[in-house]
C-alpha cells in the first residue's frame, strides 16, 4: 500500500469518509466504524512504518499512548489505535466546532468574557495533561476548537503531537535543540530550544488570552523577530493598551504568564487558572462564541441557517488555485479560511466534500467579502463564499446537515443510515462527484 486514500476501509473497520486535514505528519480523515456506524476522526501517518521497526518510537503512536492517559471533557478523547499495513493511525472523536483561529479571524478579538472563559478551560485541560506527566507545547488558537455541548460550550485542546513527557528519564521523542511549536505562542526558552517544563504551556495559554482580549498576538512575524523580542530585556507587552476596558488586575495575570524567566511565571497551569479566577470573579467561565453574531465589520446578510463545518477546500479562480478550510457552511454559502488572497466580487470554481456521505461537490461561488487581520501577517483571511450555481442536490445535503447539526449534532443521526452510506462507497475508493 503506498498511500491511505479516501474511500478505503482502514483496519476492517473504519471506512475513510473525506480528508479534514493534512500536514506533514500525516492526514486527518473522517471515517465511519462499520460495525458501530459511529464517526471518527483517524489520523493517519504520512509514511509506513519499516518492517521490523518498534512501534513504540513512532510520534503518532506516542500521541495516542499520551492521550489514552487522559480523561477530561475539554480535551478531544482518543477511541482507538493501532498499525495497519504498517501505517500507524489514531481514532479519536470527531468535533464538530470551530476554531478559535476562524472565530479570531473573522471577528478581530473577543469579548473580554469570552477570551477568559475560553483561557480557563485550556488552563483545565491542561491541567489535566500535567497532571499525567505531558506537556502539549503547541497551545494556539488553532489547537482549540470550540464545539456546542448543550447547554453551554465547550473547549476541546487538539493536536498533542508535539507532546512531551515530563518525567524525568523519560524517552524523548525530539532531537535536542529541535524547535517544537509556534513562534509567536513559545516561551523563550523555547524559542531557544532550551529543556521545557510547563511553564511553555503557561506561556502559550497567556499568548493566545492576549490575543483572545486584543486580536493581536504579544510578539508577532517570524522566528527571528520573535525570538529577539521574546528574549530581549524589555517587559512583555501591556495589554491594557491596546484594550484600556480590561481591568489591571487582569492584566496583572497575563502579564505573569507571559514573563520571560520561567522562574518569574506561575508555578503550575492550575496557579495560572486559579489566578484568572480570583481576578475575574464576575466571569462564569463559559463562552457564546458560536452564538453571538459575527461582527457587524463583516457586511454579510444571512439567508440561511448556518453549522459549523470543517473541511478542506480548493477555490480555482480567472487567475490562481489556492487552498483553505471551510469553518462553517449552509445551503447558500460557506465562511472560508486561506493563507492566500480573493479578490471581492469575483466569480470562482469551488471543490469540497459534502458532510454526511463526503461526495465531492464542485460549484460556482461568488467572494461576498473578504476579512484580513493587518496587524498579523502570518494569520489567515477570511473569506465568506456564496454558492451562485450549486445543485438542488448539493443544497439538500447542505440543508440536511444543518438540520441535524440544529437537532444536536450527526450524533444524532441514526447509525444504521451511516452504516448504509459507508457500504454504498465505490469499491475504488473513488467519491461520487456532484457539479
Amino acid at each position: 500500500m503506498d498511500q491511505v486514500k479516501t474511500g478505503a476501509v482502514l483496519d476492517g473497520r473504519y471506512e475513510l469518509r473525506r480528508v479534514l486535514g493534512k500536514g506533514s505528519e500525516g492526514t486527518v480523515f473522517e471515517a465511519i466504524h462499520l460495525f458501530t456506524g459511529q464517526r471518527h476522526a483517524v489520523k493517519v501517518a504520512a509514511v509506513q512504518i519499516r518492517e521490523g521497526a518498534d512501534w513504540k518510537h513512532v510520534r503518532l503512536l506516542r500521541e495516542a499512548r499520551a492521550l489514552g492517559q487522559i480523561r477530561h471533557p475539554n480535551i478531544v478523547a482518543i477511541t482507538d489505535a493501532g498499525v495497519t499495513d504498517r501505517f500507524p493511525f489514531v481514532a479519536m472523536e470527531l468535533l464538530e466546532g470551530r476554531s478559535l483561529e476562524g472565530l479570531l479571524t473573522t471577528r478581530g478579538r473577543f469579548a473580554i468574557s469570552d477570551a477568559v472563559g475560553a483561557a480557563l478551560q485550556v488552563c483545565d485541560a491542561l491541567a489535566a495533561t500535567h497532571a499525567v506527566g505531558v506537556l502539549h507545547r503547541d497551545v494556539k488558537p488553532g489547537n482549540v476548537i470550540v464545539v456546542r455541548e448543550e447547554p453551554h460550550e465547550r473547549m476541546k485542546l487538539v493536536d498533542f503531537g508535539t507532546v512531551k513527557p515530563l518525567a524525568l528519564g523519560a524517552e524523548n521523542v525530539t532531537a535536542v535543540g529541535a524547535l517544537v511549536g509556534t513562534p509567536s505562542y513559545m516561551a523563550p526558552e523555547q524559542l531557544m530550544a532550551q529543556s521545557v517544563d510547563e511553564g511553555c504551556d503557561i506561556y502559550a495559554v497567556g499568548a493566545m488570552l492576549f490575543e483572545c482580549i486584543t486580536g493581536v498576538v504579544p510578539y508577532e512575524g517570524a522566528y527571528p523577530r520573535v525570538l529577539m523580542a521574546a528574549c530581549s530585556a524589555d517587559p512583555p507587552p501591556s495589554v491594557r493598551l491596546v484594550r484600556p476596558q480590561v481591568e489591571t488586575s487582569l492584566e496583572t495575570v497575563i502579564a505573569r504568564a507571559l514573563a520571560k524567566k520561567r522562574a518569574d511565571r506561575y508555578a503550575t497551569i492550575k496557579e495560572l487558572g486559579d489566578a484568572l479566577r480570583k481576578a475575574c470573579p464576575h466571569i462564569d467561565g463559559l463562552t457564546r462564541l458560536l452564538t453571538d453574531a459575527i461582527s457587524a465589520a463583516v457586511p454579510v446578510r444571512r439567508k440561511f441557517a448556518r453549522a459549523p463545518y470543517r473541511t478542506p477546500v480548493r477555490v480555482i479562480s480567472s487567475w490562481d488555485e489556492i487552498d483553505g478550510r471551510c469553518e462553517d457552511i449552509s445551503e447558500g454559502g460557506m465562511l472560508l479560511l486561506s493563507e492566500h488572497a480573493c479578490r471581492q466580487n469575483e466569480e470562482v470554481a469551488v471543490h469540497f466534500a459534502l458532510p454526511i456521505d463526503g461526495r465531492i461537490a464542485v460549484c460556482k461561488a461568488k467572494v461576498q467579502w473578504v476579512r484580513a487581520r493587518p496587524e498579523r501577517a502570518h494569520s489567515p483571511q477570511a473569506i465568506g463564499l456564496e454558492f451562485i450555481d450549486a445543485s438542488s442536490e448539493v443544497r439538500a445535503s447542505l440543508g440536511r446537515y444543518v438540520a441535524l447539526m440544529r437537532r444536536g449534532g450527526l450524533a444524532a443521526m441514526d447509525h444504521q443510515r451511516l452504516a448504509r452510506l459507508a457500504r454504498e462507497t465505490d469499491v475504488r475508493g473513488e467519491r461520487p462527484l456532484l457539479v
